[in-house]
C-alpha cells in the first residue's frame, strides 16, 4: 500500500474514477440532476466500452485480437479531444498568429453573480461573452485611446483550479486594429493594449444593460450589490501570442480537467492537486468522492452553446477585413483552396510565379488495406481489421478469408 495515497501507487485516472463512482451518484442523486448533466454523465461512463461499439484486430504474429472500443467525443470527456485539439491549434496559427505583438485578455464577474450564472447558464453565458467584446471594442474605437477595431479570439472557462464554479472569458487579441476608415494598420504600445480598470467598468455598464433590456425578468433576480463593486478584469502582454493559444487550445475540446491520475486516500477522500495561482507552489485539497464529482458536473455546458468565439475583423464573416489588416501587415492573404489556384503575391507577374512543391504530411497516409494503422501492443506491428460493430447490432467481419 502505497503510504500517502493508500491506493497501492496505482492513482486511478479522471475518467477511471468517474466509472468507479459515477454509477452510486446517478442512483442517490439522479433524480434530482439537471436532464443535461444525467446526459454528459452517461455518455461519458460509455466512452471507450463495449456499449459504444469498436472495432476488432488481428496481429499478423501474435495470437489473440485486440478490441478498440468507440470513444463518445463528447466536449466534457476528460480521455477525449486530443485529435481535435491538435488540429484546431493547427488552424489556429496559421489563420490567427500575424508578425504583432498579442496580449491575453480575461473577463470574470463577481461571486454574487455566478450563482445567476449557473442557474441560467444559457442566457448568462451568452451575456458574458456579448459584453466583454462590446467593452474591448468600446474602449479600442474611442479615438483618445486606439481609434481602431480589433480582432479577438475568445474561450470560455467556467472552472478555477479547485474547480469551483468561476466563469471567466480569456481573448487573445493582436496588439493592434483596423483604423476606423478601414485604411491603416493601428499599432498597439508593446507592454499595453487597453485600461484594465476602463475595461472592467465598460464591462459592467454593458452586462447591466443587456440583461435589463433582453431578460427584464432575469434582471431582477440579480442582487444589487453585484452592480457596485467594480469588475476585474487582467489584460497582460502574452509575446508572440503562441504560448497563450497553446493554453487557450487545451480546453477547446475538454472540460475542466485533463485525464490525469488523481490519488485516492485512506480516508476515501480524492487529491486534487493544483498550483497557487498567488504563489506558484504546488498545493492540494481533499474532496468527498461526491462532492467532486459535483464540483466537475457544474461546468457542464448547455447543448450546442459555442464556447470559442470570434469578433471583430476575425470573425468568419469579416474575411475581407481580415484580408486587409494581412495585407497591411504583409502577410499572405486567407483563400479558400480555388482561390489560392489564382493568387499571386503582390511584384510577381502571373504564369511566372513557381508554385511549391505540395508538403509531405508528416504521417503516411493510411492505406484501405489498412485504415486504422493500430499497433500490436506485443510487438509493435500494424495491426489488420477484421471486424466492427455498432451498439446494438451483431459484429460483422469484413475482412475475414474466404
Amino acid at each position: 500500500m502505497h503510504p500517502a495515497t493508500g491506493d497501492g501507487g496505482q492513482s486511478p485516472t479522471v475518467h477511471q474514477l468517474l466509472r468507479r463512482l459515477a454509477p452510486d451518484y446517478l442512483k442517490r442523486f439522479g433524480p434530482s440532476l439537471p436532464g443535461r448533466h444525467r446526459q454528459v454523465l452517461r455518455k461519458i461512463l460509455a466512452c471507450r466500452t463495449p456499449a459504444l461499439g469498436g472495432q476488432l484486430f488481428a496481429c499478423p504474429d501474435c495470437p489473440g485480437f485486440d478490441y478498440r472500443y468507440h470513444s463518445c467525443n463528447d466536449r466534457h470527456c476528460p480521455q477525449c479531444g486530443q485529435r481535435d485539439t491538435d488540429a484546431w491549434l493547427a488552424q489556429q496559427r496559421a489563420r490567427l498568429l500575424l508578425p504583432v505583438p498579442y496580449f491575453l485578455v480575461t473577463f470574470t464577474v463577481p461571486e454574487p453573480l455566478r450563482h445567476f450564472i449557473r442557474s441560467h447558464p444559457a442566457i448568462a453565458l451568452d451575456l458574458l461573452f456579448a459584453a466583454s467584446a462590446q467593452a474591448l471594442q468600446d474602449l479600442a474605437g474611442n479615438p483618445r485611446r486606439l481609434g481602431a477595431q480589433l480582432g479577438m479570439l475568445g474561450v470560455l472557462h467556467t472552472w478555477s483550479r479547485t474547480l469551483i464554479y468561476h466563469p471567466h472569458v480569456h481573448y487573445l487579441v493582436p496588439g493592434g486594429g483596423l483604423s476606423l476608415d478601414g485604411r491603416r494598420w493601428v499599432p498597439a504600445r508593446r507592454q499595453f493594449l487597453l485600461h484594465h480598470q476602463a475595461l472592467g467598468d465598460r464591462f459592467r455598464t454593458v452586462f447591466r444593460e443587456r440583461l435589463q433590456q433582453q431578460h427584464p425578468e432575469r434582471f431582477a433576480q440579480v442582487p444589487a450589490q453585484v452592480w457596485k463593486p467594480h469588475w476585474n478584469v487582467g489584460c497582460q502582454a502574452a509575446g508572440s501570442g503562441e504560448n497563450a493559444l497553446r493554453y487557450l487550445a487545451r480546453y477547446v475540446f475538454k472540460t475542466a480537467t485533463a485525464n490525469r491520475k488523481l490519488p485516492l486516500l485512506p480516508d476515501g477522500k480524492v487529491r486534487w492537486d493544483y498550483r497557487a495561482s498567488k504563489t506558484g507552489k504546488p498545493t492540494a485539497i481533499h474532496l468527498e468522492p461526491q462532492e467532486w464529482i459535483r464540483r466537475f458536473l457544474q461546468h457542464v455546458l448547455p447543448r450546442h452553446f459555442a464556447r470559442v468565439r470570434t469578433f471583430g475583423w476575425l470573425h468568419p464573416a469579416a474575411k475581407v477585413r481580415a484580408n486587409r489588416v494581412r495585407a497591411l501587415l504583409r502577410e499572405p492573404p486567407l483563400l479558400s483552396p480555388a482561390e489560392q489556384t489564382a493568387w499571386q503575391p503582390p511584384g510577381e507577374p502571373a504564369g511566372e510565379t513557381e508554385r511549391p512543391e505540395p508538403e509531405v504530411p508528416p504521417h503516411p497516409q493510411p492505406t484501405t488495406k489498412n485504415p486504422h494503422p493500430y499497433r500490436c501492443p506485443r510487438c509493435q506491428k500494424a495491426m489488420r481489421l477484421v471486424g466492427a460493430w455498432s451498439p446494438g447490432q451483431r459484429m460483422l467481419f469484413p475482412n475475414r478469408p474466404p
